[in-house]
């Protein structure tokens, strides 16, 4: 089994099944302002000792003292471990002297010197920069990898990459890892994603991860993959009450436990209720259960179940109901789902309630991206009995059309579609089941009641 390297980030780690394999050459590839120095410094002073010294060399795209100062903005950033067990140079200045077809001497100079088990160059693009032919960068780049091969050293080259430069330049040849850091940015928010495009002798997560940038430093979140189910795997084979009166009665006493309800429906029609329903009842069962929410804040949620007559601070502080919010404004989709998988691999969720996907498919860089996350999402929670209810808003009264358009209706077991209308000057709320999978169920349109007691199905006559 190959020797990794942890990057820092719990996260990476994950997606490079373990991290860095030892001794190998990775490229830190991205944009300006992608984090690629970030990551490269978060490695760096996470795996620095006695036993592992780091070496950081920076070149001609920053001064070392700035680079510096820039790092210190950061928790991992450890001042202590400077010229103990992190040591920076400035190669760009010794090169600018020397000349860079004398790149691999100054390097083994280097590493002679300080024994490096990382070692990181900040940024290699810019010294590729300052070779004048072809046949000169790859002399160049062949020489200073014949360099790092000689001694036992894991080697990390950052550089403001594009993706065309990846089949052209020689460094990406050598290279046994290639990350890529991207930004996804438009008016209102910008994403960050990171991608394993080439990894010699070890697996990876494959696809785009997202990644956020604090004060802490790099935080990657693993893209939900769809899960292997173990061949003794046994559904549980019962039924799970919705808690709202007169709607369990048409599934034949409740919904199947790890199926997916989609609750459908223009905006006032009662979704957020009934999906409230659905969680204090997990809640009074002393099921663990989470409703995550994009529109109501913690403290409007609160006031609203108090206003349906539960005992909200009684529910909250049982242990049983957590009220998760995240602004549709910056949040990011694969952020929420590491939020809500963790708790489910904690055996914390027994019941969730997404209210609504709408506000995640907004956020989502593209459709294809959203549907594969859902359904991995949905498989989740059938593997582990999690009994889901997602809400969707949809434009129209009768909207059976319209959500033929929603990529989500087909993966859910179960699809419950709420109406409202105008009768004798007064709204008239209706709900229909249009199918649950597994079940017989009443599919007539009936009435649909919200008072101060709560949400109540009464039979159409």
């Amino acid at each position: 089994m190959t020797d990794k390297i942890s990057t820092g980030t719990p996260g990476l780690d994950e997606v490079l099944m373990g991290g860095i394999p030892v001794n190998t050459i990775t490229v830190l590839m991205g944009q300006p302002g992608s984090g690629k120095t970030i990551v490269a410094e978060q490695m760096a002073f996470h795996n620095a000792c006695a036993e592992t010294p780091v070496l950081y060399l920076t070149t001609l795209a920053e001064p070392l003292e700035k680079f510096i100062v820039h790092g210190e903005k950061y928790s991992f950033f450890d001042s202590s471990k400077i010229g103990v067990s992190v040591f920076y140079e400035d190669l760009g200045h010794a090169i600018r002297e020397t000349g860079i077809e004398n790149l691999a001497e100054k390097i083994t100079e280097l590493l002679i010197r300080y024994r490096p088990k990382l070692l990181f160059v900040d940024s290699f693009k810019a010294l590729n920069e300052l070779m004048l032919t072809e046949s000169a960068r790859r002399t160049v780049i062949y020489d200073f990898a014949t360099a790092l091969s000689a001694y036992s050293c894991t080697s990390f080259l950052v550089g403001e990459y594009s993706p065309q430069m990846v089949t052209d330049l020689p460094e990406f040849a050598v290279a046994d890892v290639v990350l890529n850091l991207m930004r996804h940015i438009t008016n209102v928010r910008e994403q960050r994603f990171v991608r394993v495009e080439k990894i010699r002798g070890s697996d990876s997560i494959p696809g785009m991860h997202a990644f956020s940038i604090s004060e802490q430093g790099i935080e990657v979140y693993p893209r939900i993959l769809t899960p292997r189910v173990p061949p003794t795997y046994r559904p549980k084979v019962e039924r799970v009450t919705s808690g709202i009166q007169g709607l369990d009665g048409m599934i034949a006493d409740g919904f199947w436990r790890g199926t997916t309800t989609l609750i459908a429906g223009p905006s006032g029609s009662g979704k957020t209720v009934l999906a409230l329903h659905f969680v204090v009842e997990g809640a009074l069962n002393d099921e663990p259960s989470v409703f995550l929410g994009f529109q109501e804040n913690e403290t409007q949620l609160a006031r609203l179940m108090l206003n349906l007559g539960w005992d909200t601070e009684t529910l909250l502080n049982s242990g049983h109901l957590e009220l998760m919010y995240c602004s549709p404004v910056e949040m990011q989709m694969d952020q929420v789902a590491s939020a809500l998988f963790q708790r489910i691999r904690e055996g914390r969720v027994r019941r969730v309630v997404v209210d609504a996907v709408d506000d995640l498919e907004r956020v989502s860089v593209d459709r294809q991206r959203f549907a594969d996350f859902i359904y991995a999402l949905m498989q989740w929670f059938a593997v582990e009995n999690v009994t889901c209810m997602l809400a969707v808003e949809v434009p129209e009264l009768f909207a059976a059309r319209a959500l033929t358009e929603h990529r989500v209706s087909n993966m859910c077991d179960n699809l419950v579609l709420l109406g409202t209308a105008v009768e004798n000057g007064e709204m008239r709320r209706t709900v229909r089941i249009l199918k649950t999978r597994g079940s017989a169920h009443d599919n007539r349109e009936h009435l649909l009641e919200i008072s101060g007691r709560g949400a109540v199905v009464k039979k159409a006559k």
